[in-house]
């Protein structure tokens, strides 16, 4: 399967990550997209994999229904697993690609064995108890087991120990013999650079280089002047190769192994290693620096946040604290649609004056809308005096109004929590809190824990609604059927359940380890490293919040 992606441009919260992208990568080989943190790898990959839709540009296959032909693993396996047992978790997928039944054991059994989890000892295993590389590969077996035309793999090697990372190698290379057209993105340039056919190199969204392995082995500016650095064998090779030492490059770690073995260095006579002498002045000297300099990505300014963000950022983070507790307050008290609508207004206005894009807008708030919906018809339903009758049930006109106001005000709430949240760093948001309830210590409250507790939970639900962002993508590269609903099913939520979990539990150990780890007394008190400082723009924003909140209560 060949793949040609032209003038492929696209743009995420109002910032272009990736543009004029002209890449083709052809069949049956493995083709490396590598690049620094934030040069556009990941993005490149979903576009290739037909997750996601670029802005312009077009991305054409030789496959006719290439969206089904596609199989992506990412990063992170813990976020790609969802059944109880390996043989179901990779039984979804084939479910979802409408595999027949009788068919899909033979299927699973042939992606466990050719990557290396023998069918017998790891079919019933929990995927959730494997480790690393046992996730990785069994992520592997769910996404060959559909027979894809193309693999597409993002960072398959991070977090994996040598063995590990040997035995996936063995697992690509089999893949490749049987015909399959694969694309890796990684940092791991050592691993792969051995294997690879074909390198595109990105740098701050756009191609920088796109060819064959060997001339960036050879001449390693490319790859500098992307922020990358050669794999080692190719450094020392290079080294030794002007020192007269090797008579070329080494393409391996096993060549050039092979080669030190069959030149061994005489040992001095008084048993001392020379080492000679080099002149750090030299013009050879300086230009050794500049070819193995690895410059950064993008410079500091690459990419400034808006004036209106920073206004709102700059703003004291206890006048924020203010006007999210005060208004908070007056929406509770609201029972009528007039001021709850046009409150609903001023926080899309306020939302907008932040620049914080629809789309980040809209990510926050999905996860939250087949629940309020539900919800909403709950509270619509009577067994009693319903104005229209549907078998014992009935919906309630009086109950449509009143559930849709409950709904709103909890939707205003969150709201003012995301825009308290996107436009205030952690620190500010603690030592803020934490004046606020500086009194409580006469009482002998320990105020420490509770600004702790405020501000991790404040950053914990994005973190958690990211991570259910991250599961549904992975779910969604499972099972995209043909004819595939626009909507999450309750199954397909319910999968996401366990694996959510999972990451929340992992990650509040972590945080407990990591408070622990750092010494933590409640009692003690801290030296902060923000310090809280009163503008004139606060005084004035203090002033637009207490006369709308007075202009709100008097419409309540």
């Amino acid at each position: 399967m060949t793949i040609k992606l032209e003038d492929i441009t696209y743009s995420y919260d109002k910032k272009q990550v990736l543009h004029d992208i002209n890449i083709q990568i052809p069949e049956g080989r493995l083709t490396l997209i590598c690049g620094v943190t934030g040069s556009g790898k990941s993005t490149l990959l979903r576009l290739i994999s037909r997750l996601d839709e670029p802005n312009s540009g077009s991305i054409s296959s030789s496959i006719k229904d290439d969206k089904s032909a596609v199989s992506m693993v990412f990063q992170q396996p813990e976020t790609q697993l969802f059944a109880s047992s390996a043989h179901k978790d990779i039984e979804y997928g084939l479910e979802q690609r409408e595999v027949s039944k009788p068919l899909r054991p033979q299927l699973i059994q042939y992606a466990m064995d050719k990557v290396g989890l023998p069918y017998e000892l790891y079919s019933q295993r929990s995927p959730f108890l494997l480790s690393g590389g046992e996730k990785r590969r069994l992520c592997i077996a769910g996404a060959i087991a559909i027979t894809p035309d193309l693999l597409v793999l993002d960072e398959p090697t991070a977090g994996l120990d040598p063995p590990a990372v040997r035995g996936f190698l063995q697992t690509i290379q089999e893949l490749l013999r049987s015909g399959l057209t694969i694309v890796i993105g990684t940092h791991d340039l050592d691993s792969f650079f051995p294997i690879a056919d074909k390198v595109v190199v990105m740098c701050q969204g756009s191609v920088h280089y796109q060819g064959a392995v060997a001339p960036l082995i050879d001449e390693p500016d490319e790859l500098n002047a992307a922020g990358l650095e050669a794999p080692a064998y190719a450094r020392i090779g290079r080294k030794l190769k002007l020192q007269g030492r090797l008579p070329n490059i080494p393409s391996s770690h096993e060549s050039l192994l092979k080669e030190l073995s069959a030149q061994p260095y005489p040992v001095p006579a008084d048993g001392t290693h020379v080492r000679p002498a080099i002149n750090l002045d030299s013009e050879e000297a300086l230009t050794a620096h500049k070819a193995y300099n690895i410059l950064p990505s993008a410079s500091p300014d690459s990419s400034p946040i808006s004036k209106r963000r920073a206004r709102w950022q700059a703003l004291d983070p206890r006048v924020k604290w203010l006007g999210m507790v005060l208004w908070t307050l007056i929406i509770l008290g609201m029972n009528s649609p007039g001021p709850l609508l046009f409150t609903t207004g001023l926080i899309a206005v306020l939302v907008w004056s932040a620049d914080i894009s629809w789309r980040r807008t809209v990510v926050f708030f999905r996860p939250f809308l087949i629940m309020f919906l539900f919800l909403w018809v709950l509270s619509s339903i009577s067994l009693h005096h319903a104005d229209w009758q549907l078998g014992p049930l009935g919906i309630a006109y009086s109950g449509i109004i009143q559930g849709g106001l409950s709904i709103l005000r909890v939707i205003l709430m969150i709201a003012l929590g995301f825009l308290f949240t996107e436009t205030t760093t952690e620190a500010p948001l603690r030592e803020a809190l934490e004046w606020a309830i500086a009194p409580l210590k006469r009482l002998g409250i320990r105020t420490r824990n509770w600004s702790l507790a405020v501000s991790i939970t404040l950053q914990f639900v994005p973190w958690i609604l990211r991570k259910i962002v991250q599961l549904q993508l992975a779910l969604r590269s499972r099972g995209r059927r043909k004819n595939q609903l626009k909507y999450w099913t309750p199954r397909q939520m319910s999968l996401l359940i366990v694996p959510l979990l999972i990451l929340v539990i992992s990650m509040g150990d972590e945080l407990a380890t990591a408070i622990e780890s750092r010494g933590y007394d409640p009692t003690k008190e801290r030296t902060p490293w923000f310090v809280l400082v009163w503008r004139r723009s606060d005084t004035l924003a203090l002033m637009f919040i207490l006369l709308t909140a007075a202009g709100l209560w008097l419409l309540s």
